[in-house]
């Protein structure tokens, strides 16, 4: 007797929603492997300088540092594909910023006919790499996996930190963290997850974990010193306005930047924007109006970051990072000040 055609179909099998999950302390390693990029960058151009550019093989062969670093950035994927914990995550990072560093510095050779390392264009384009990478990881910081509105995202998060602190220990820090991701999640999934929590070995922060806290700690500090924010507004409209009427000169005259006329015609335009965006910041916090004037300021300083410094690269060379932390340091001051309204 042939059975009924329902009774012999099998049943369908669910497929699990693809997600996306990152790892809790995934923008800071990207953030660490930016950095590590950038200081390889500067420490080659220094190094390459002082030595006078010295040719590494013999005859016609010359071994460019490009090659190390795609070998290290082999190294660093080879890490990340077989290890885990922590200190593999660090070391992919290391690794792959110095690699990312020696590949990137090269770039002029690659874009010229003549290989020509000193391509006036290749600075710009090491910057724009680097900071392109430094929004990405505050953007990823921005939204963590602790705030996740899908109890799953914030499950698979807090697992992903669970088996990490079973390889490599978890300080007091990571476990709450953890234990706040599992907030609002189904409690048998929640009881499993704490359960590993409370299996991974406890441990004390690294030496540079205790010092980028110490750190953070005396910026907060100088931040809410009497007459921190009166100093900052007023260094940023003097540093701005000064700045803006000497490039606008240049691009008037051509002098003396005849070689470089289009880069410092646009820097001037774009000074200007931020001198009149830092101006209208002050005046609305002479106002009082603290909420207005904090975005118009941090929009000023982003907008020399990520447009009017690709303009400087390409004029100065490396020498435009001597404005860097100063337009780092009033963006930190103003994101502080910000949060605490």
């Amino acid at each position: 007797m042939t059975q009924p055609p329902d009774a012999l179909a099998v049943p369908a099998v669910s497929r699990p929603a693809r997600r996306r999950i990152r790892l809790a302390d995934g923008a800071a390693r990207l953030r660490l492997m930016a950095i590590t990029g950038i200081a390889t960058v500067l420490i080659t151009r220094a190094y390459l300088a002082a030595t006078g550019y010295p040719k590494v093989g013999g005859g016609t062969i010359h071994i460019g540092h490009v090659l190390w670093g795609g070998l290290l950035m082999i190294a660093a994927l080879t890490v990340a594909l077989v290890w885990v914990g922590k200190r593999a995550q660090n070391w992919t990072a290391l690794l792959g910023g110095v690699g990312i560093g020696l590949f990137v510095d090269e770039v002029g050779k690659y874009l010229t006919t003549t290989n020509d390392y000193f391509y006036r264009p290749a600075a710009a384009i090491i910057y724009l790499l680097f900071a392109a990478l430094l929004v990405v990881a505050s953007l990823l910081g921005r939204d963590s996996a602790a705030e996740a509105v899908d109890p799953g995202d914030r499950l698979a998060a807090a697992a992903q930190v669970a088996a990490g602190g079973l390889v490599s220990g978890l300080t007091s820090e990571e476990r709450a963290q953890a234990l706040r991701m599992l907030e609002g999640c189904p409690a048998p999934d929640r009881a499993a997850i704490e359960q590993l929590l409370s299996s991974a070995p406890g441990r004390e922060p690294g030496r540079w974990a205790r010092l980028w806290s110490r750190l953070r700690r005396f910026v907060e500090w100088v931040a809410q010193l009497r007459f921190a924010e009166a100093v900052v507004f007023a260094l940023m409209v003097m540093s701005h306005v000064i700045v803006a009427i000497i490039f606008t000169v240049q691009a008037l005259t051509g002098e003396p930047h005849t070689d470089d006329a289009g880069a410092v015609t646009a820097s001037a335009v774009t000074r200007g924007v931020s001198a009149v965006l830092v101006l209208a910041a002050t005046w609305l916090r002479v106002r009082s109006r603290r909420a207005a004037a904090y975005r118009l300021a941090r929009a000023a300083i982003l907008l020399d970051l990520l447009v009017t410094e690709i303009f400087n690269f390409h004029d100065s060379q490396f020498g435009a990072i001597a404005e860097l932390p100063w337009l780092l340091a009033a963006f930190i001051f103003l994101t502080i000040w910000q949060r605490d309204l």
